[in-house]
């Protein structure tokens, strides 16, 4: 997800004049990650500026490093957005949650998220049975609760234990 663009550059030590594309202007503080054409930077010191952020990037060391960069977006992986859309999940906030069926009966915990290109596929740990594996789609999947660490699914007929 590119949170900035750089600009421009300041100075001969390899400052960048950044334009933010996010709403969450901390991303540029110091010690925060950034990625630049794929390769992960530490944020070193940032400061505002009027059309933007100024920031001292690690391996930014020289106004040349600097100019080198110009045009370039600023990211973050998406699973650090903070803007998430409503009703939709990162995987991380997924994985471990417990699942349970239309009638309450606990089945196991969602261990996996195969991405298959239709749809993705929760596999779910069943105590000593292979794994389940449930399409994400609206006739199976039901509510998802994250804050309460819980799944409830309709497990289609012939999948069941």
């Amino acid at each position: 997800m590119v949170v900035g663009v750089i600009r421009g550059v300041r100075g001969l030590r390899g400052e960048l004049r950044v334009e933010i594309t996010t709403e969450f202007p901390q991303r540029f503080d110091p010690g925060a990650t950034l990625f630049i054409s794929g390769i992960k930077r530490e944020v070193l010191k940032s400061s505002r500026d009027r059309k933007g952020v100024l920031l001292f990037i690690q391996g930014i060391n020289s106004r040349e490093d600097a100019e080198a960069c110009k045009g370039m977006e600023l990211s973050v992986p998406e699973c650090d957005s903070l803007e998430r859309p409503e009703g939709k999940y990162f995987h991380y906030e997924l994985i471990g949650l417990k699942t349970y069926d239309e009638d309450g009966k606990y089945l196991g915990e969602l261990t996996e998220i195969i991405e298959t290109g239709a749809n993705d596929v929760y596999a779910i740990a069943l105590d000593g049975y292979k794994d389940l594996l449930l399409p994400v789609i609206p006739e199976v999947i039901g509510c998802i609760d994250v804050k309460s660490s819980r799944i409830e699914v309709k497990v289609p007929l012939g999948l069941e234990r």
